[in-house]
């Protein structure tokens, strides 16, 4: 059985290691373990503007307990 090596320097900190040439980790071992107690992107809040929905919520809201007037 032939196993393929790369020799790749870790992105997180610097370090020179072999990965197999098949796994696609930028990360060193010890890397990789302190990354996963950060959140996913998608578990992440969203910045920017807020939706409109919220905005026509609002006037919704007031115009049913006759705040515009």
């Amino acid at each position: 059985m032939e196993l393929r090596v790369q020799l790749k320097i870790c992105e997180g900190c610097g370090c020179l290691w072999y990965r197999a040439q098949s796994h696609g980790s930028v990360y060193c071992r010890e890397c990789e373990t302190k990354l996963r107690e950060f959140p996913l992107p998608a578990s992440r809040k969203r910045r920017g503007r807020p939706s409109r929905k919220l905005l026509a919520r609002v006037w919704a809201v007031a115009e049913t307990t006759g705040g515009m007037e």
